[in-house]
C-alpha cells in the first residue's frame, strides 16, 4: 500500500499481496470488500484458497510492537529484534516464546527473565545464562533444574542454595574467584565450562518427567494443570489434550503456541481472550466463533475468512445478518461431510479437519515444521509438500572477521564487519544494542549465526518430545522418561525424585 520495502515472511515467489503493519492495520483499506458469495458448486476449501491469494496479508503478524520490524508472531514488544511467538517484552533479541521480559537475548521459553542469555524453559529469571528449566533463579550459570538459587554454577537439582558450583558449595569469595577466571568474556572459557556444566549434570539424577503441581496429566513439562493428555510445554491449562506450547488453556486440544483461550480445536497460533475457535490460525484479541479462518484479529462469528480487524457474521470475507450466517454455515458444513475435499495423495478432508497442505502459502521448508520433523527432499515430496531454496549467491562488499575469543578485544568497528558462523558457513552482523549487552555483562561475541544459535536451543525441544522406557534409579520400578540413558544415566520416578531432592 505505502510502496516502501518491507520485511515479510511471504516468499515474492507465491504472489501474495503483503502490507506493512501500519498499513495493514489502517483504516485505508477493508477486508470486507473483498468477500464473495459462497458457490455449492465448489469446494469449500479451493474458494477460501482464492480469496487467500486474493487478500493482502500482514507481512509480519504483530501488533502494538514499537521499534521492532524484525519480529514475528509478536504483540506489544518495544526495542525487540528478531524475535518470534512471544508478547510484552522490550530490548530483546534472537528469542522464541519469550513474555513479559526485558534485556534478554538468545532465549527459547523465557518468562518474566530479565538480563537472560541462553537459557531454555526458564521463568522468572534474573541474569541467568545457558540454563534449563531453572525457576526463580538469579546469577545461575548453565544449570539444569534448580528453584530459587543465586550465584549457582553448572549445577542439578538445588533448591534454595547460593554460592555452589557443580553442586558443591563454596564460599563467596571462592564463588567470585571461579567467575573472574573462567566466566571472563573468553568464549573458549564459556564453552569449558559449559561442557564441564553437562558432563556434571549426569551425575545426578534427573525426574524422569518435569510435571508440576498437576492432577490426572501426561505429557512434558507441565505446571498447574489438570486433566491433560499428552501436552508438551503447556501451563495452566485444564481439560486438554495434544497440546504444544501452550498456556491458560481450557476445554481444548490439538492447539499450537496458544496463550489464553478456551473451547479450541486444531489451532494454530493465538492469544487472548480467545474462544470456541476451529481449524484457524492467527487468532488474536477477544475473538470467538472463528471457524476455518485466517489471521482474525478481535473477530467473531466468522467461517472461511482471510486476514481481517473486527470482522463480524461473515463467510468468505462477506457479511451477512446473524440469522443469514446462521443457516449458511449449517449448509457449507454439510456440504463438507458430503463431498469432502480429496488431496493429491489421497487424503480426505470433511467438517473437522484442518485445512489441507494445499492451502497453505509456505513451503515445507519455510516452515517451523521442517525444524522440529526434518526431511528430506524425497520425502517432502512423497508427502506432496513444496520446497524452496531461499539461498542466494551474493558477494557482500564488506569485510569479514573472526571475533576475538574475549569480549576484550571488541570495539564497536565490528558493527560495520561480518562474521562468518562456524557451522552454516553464512556471514551475519552484529547490532549495536547486542554488543552493548555482550559487553555490558562480559559475554564473547558469538561465532554462530543467530539462526545456527537457534537451533541449538530448539535441538533439546525436540529431541525430547517422546516418552521412553526408563527404570528409576531409586525404586527400580518401570517410569516414562523423555531422556536417553547416554544423555542423563539415572532418572527419578516423580515419588522418589519428591523424596530425595526436594
Amino acid at each position: 500500500m505505502c510502496g516502501e520495502n518491507v520485511i515479510s515472511a511471504y516468499s515474492p515467489k507465491n504472489r501474495y499481496t503483503v502490507y506493512c503493519p501500519k498499513c495493514w492495520y489502517s483504516d485505508k483499506w477493508d477486508a470486507n470488500s473483498y468477500g464473495r458469495n459462497y458457490d455449492f458448486s465448489r469446494n469449500f476449501f479451493e474458494q477460501f484458497l482464492d480469496l487467500d491469494k486474493a487478500i493482502p496479508h500482514i507481512a509480519l503478524f504483530q501488533k502494538n510492537n514499537v521499534n521492532s520490524a524484525w519480529v514475528n508472531y509478536e504483540t506489544d514488544d518495544k526495542n525487540c529484534y528478531l524475535n518470534v511467538g512471544g508478547h510484552f517484552n522490550q530490548d530483546c533479541a534472537f528469542n522464541q516464546y519469550a513474555l513479559k521480559s526485558r534485556d534478554s537475548l538468545d532465549n527459547f521459553w523465557l518468562i518474566q527473565g530479565e538480563f537472560c542469555y541462553e537459557n531454555i524453559l526458564c521463568e522468572n529469571a534474573y541474569k541467568n545464562v545457558g540454563s534449563i528449566l531453572c525457576f526463580e533463579c538469579q546469577d545461575t550459570w548453565f544449570s539444569f533444574d534448580c528453584r530459587n538459587c543465586s550465584n549457582v554454577i553448572g549445577c542439578s537439582g538445588l533448591r534454595y542454595k547460593k554460592h555452589h558450583i557443580f553442586n558443591i558449595p563454596v564460599s563467596k569469595e571462592e564463588y567470585e574467584k571461579f567467575v573472574f577466571e573462567n566466566l571472563n568474556g573468553s568464549r573458549k572459557k564459556f564453552a569449558e565450562v559449559k561442557k564441564k556444566s553437562e558432563d556434571s549434570w549426569k551425575k545426578f539424577p534427573q525426574r524422569a518427567l518435569f510435571i508440576e503441581r498437576c492432577v490426572n496429566c501426561t505429557g512434558n513439562v507441565i505446571k498447574d494443570s489438570r486433566n491433560c493428555r499428552e501436552v508438551y510445554n503447556t501451563e495452566k491449562s485444564d481439560n486438554v489434550a495434544y497440546m504444544f506450547f501452550d498456556l491458560d488453556m481450557k476445554d481444548s486440544a490439538d492447539v499450537t503456541s496458544v496463550w489464553n483461550g478456551e473451547l479450541m480445536y486444531e489451532v494454530i497460533a493465538g492469544v487472548t481472550a480467545l474462544s470456541r475457535v476451529l481449524c484457524s490460525w492467527q487468532v488474536i484479541d477477544h475473538s470467538s466463533d472463528i471457524n476455518y479462518s485466517g489471521v482474525m484479529v478481535n473477530s467473531n462469528n466468522c467461517f472461511g475468512c482471510s486476514n481481517m480487524r473486527k470482522g463480524e457474521y461473515s463467510i468468505l470475507n462477506k457479511k451477512y445478518s446473524p440469522e443469514e450466517y446462521k443457516s449458511l454455515v449449517e449448509k457449507i458444513k454439510k456440504q463438507m461431510d458430503d463431498t469432502p475435499f480429496t488431496d493429491k495423495k489421497g487424503r480426505v478432508y470433511k467438517y473437522g479437519e484442518f485445512f489441507p497442505y494445499e492451502v497453505s502459502p509456505f513451503s515445507y521448508s519455510e516452515t517451523v515444521a521442517n525444524e522440529y520433523f526434518p526431511l528430506n527432499e524425497k520425502d517432502i515430496e512423497k508427502e506432496g509438500f513444496r520446497s524452496e531454496d531461499h539461498s542466494v549467491d551474493i558477494n557482500y562488499d564488506v569485510e569479514v572477521v573472526i571475533p576475538p575469543d574475549s569480549i576484550g578485544g571488541v570495539d564497536d568497528s565490528i558493527l560495520n564487519k561480518a562474521i562468518k558462523c562456524e557451522v552454516t558457513g553464512k556471514l551475519f552482523r552484529i547490532t549495536k544494542s547486542e554488543l552493548d549487552f555482550y559487553k555490558r555483562f562480559n559475554f564473547p561475541v558469538p561465532a554462530k549465526s543467530p539462526f545456527a544459535r537457534h537451533r541449538d536451543r530448539l535441538r533439546f525441544i525436540s529431541e525430547h518430545m517422546k516418552l521412553l522406557d526408563r527404570i528409576c534409579g531409586r525404586c527400580s520400578l518401570p517410569v516414562k522418561s523423555v531422556y536417553k540413558e547416554k544423555e542423563f544415566p539415572i532418572v527419578y520416578c516423580e515419588k522418589c525424585y519428591q523424596q530425595e531432592v526436594y
